[in-house]
């Protein structure tokens, strides 16, 4: 069974700012696991009974959310009050004409915790269907929800860099780490017990297949000198 909500069409919300959800004040709405509920363009399928609890406001903005120098596409949802515990799969939707400069096939999730700060997820681009799903296999909590690009993403939390000019981000992760610096020939990512766990000569490694922990990172630049940067991965 599917439930769907969309007060105010699919893809129709003519404002800056439109009201979709309102829960009041000691009441709750309640998605099982065989259901779904669509908010203006926003799918929640929990795995495991979700319940969003008053009072709470969930609103869509076609304005970008911005970070760091990096801004999202033009579509953001936000919550009055922080979405908690939530498993399953979110399925963003969004219009041509609000990728903001962004190519479809370099769309990521960005979702934003309760202190602002935003973790990008790499999930499946439908670029028929105009779509970002993410299947969240442990709970996770949040306010916002919007998309960007995987180059450019809103995280922006705990840079590591040294003084050598290679820069680390963001850490702690939930799928991916960027490296930036001149001169980088190598990344190796280990564990703590010393076991290698990825290899990369690119500017990114990938980490969504990757179990949460503490990892050391070694970056390897031209002249065969090392540095090594403890990595957290949620």
């Amino acid at each position: 069974m599917k439930l769907l909500f969309s007060f105010l069409g699919l893809f129709i919300c003519p404002f800056i700012f439109c009201q979709i959800l309102t829960v009041g004040s000691g009441s709750s709405v309640s998605i099982s696991s065989s259901s779904s509920i669509t908010l203006d363009g926003l799918e929640i399928a929990p795995s495991d009974t979700f319940v969003i609890n008053g009072a709470n406001d969930v609103s869509r903005s076609n304005t970008a959310a911005t970070a760091g120098g990096s801004s999202s596409v033009l579509r953001v949802y936000n919550s009055s009050a922080l979405l908690s515990g939530f498993k399953g799969t979110l399925t963003f939707s969004y219009l041509d004409e609000e990728l903001n400069g962004i190519a479809e096939g370099d769309l990521v999730m960005e979702l934003q915790a309760d202190d602002d700060s935003w973790t990008t997820y790499v999930g499946t681009v439908n670029q028929t269907n105009n779509t970002v799903s993410y299947t969240f296999t442990e709970a996770v909590s949040f306010k916002a929800i919007t998309a960007s690009a995987s180059g450019a993403t809103l995280t922006v939390e705990d840079i590591l860099q040294t003084q050598s000019g290679i820069s680390v981000y963001p850490n702690p992760t939930a799928n991916r780490i960027y490296i930036q610096g001149e001169n980088i020939l190598q990344a190796e990512l280990f564990d703590l017990r010393g076991r290698k766990v990825k290899t990369s000569n690119q500017n990114q490694i990938d980490l969504s297949d990757t179990g949460s922990g503490s990892f050391i990172l070694k970056v390897t630049i031209d002249n065969n000198k090392t540095k090594s940067f403890k990595i957290i991965k949620r």
